[in-house]
């Protein structure tokens, strides 16, 4: 995995699994889909609280399985800490999953594929809005 790999966030996932032809495009186009970890379980979770799991759960495991996952480890935790802290210190909180989602980033120098506004209050992270 290299540094400046595009990682997806959880809107941009499921607008792709939905069938955005916008988003395909994108995704098509990139030399490697990388899914933080954080995203799996989101899509994962998801799929199970869907109103036809059995299906879903299927469709997005093929998806998750042809896009590399990296694992997080205690560079993740650290950049975690940090990240929670400063978006404190600034007075603007953003959902705990992007914390770690944002810190995964920002560990492996991805840029990250949202159409979340939250994550332009987290320093140093390269947001594509999708």
């Amino acid at each position: 995995m290299m540094a400046g790999e595009t990682a997806l966030d959880t809107s941009i996932a499921i607008r792709y699994l939905n069938g955005d032809q916008a988003v395909g495009a994108k995704v098509d186009a990139l030399p490697t889909v990388v899914l933080p970890l954080t995203v799996v379980g989101e899509l994962l979770f998801g799929a199970e609280n869907s109103g036809r799991p059995l299906q879903n759960i299927a469709r997005y495991l093929r998806f998750i399985d042809a896009c590399v996952v990296v694992p997080m480890g205690r560079e993740t935790a650290v950049s975690y800490s940090r990240t929670r802290l400063a978006l404190k210190r600034k007075g603007r909180p953003i959902p705990e999953n992007d914390i770690w989602l944002a810190a995964q980033c920002l560990e492996n120098d991805w840029k990250l594929a949202t159409d979340d506004s939250d994550f332009s209050y987290v320093d140093l992270l390269v947001v594509e809005h999708w």
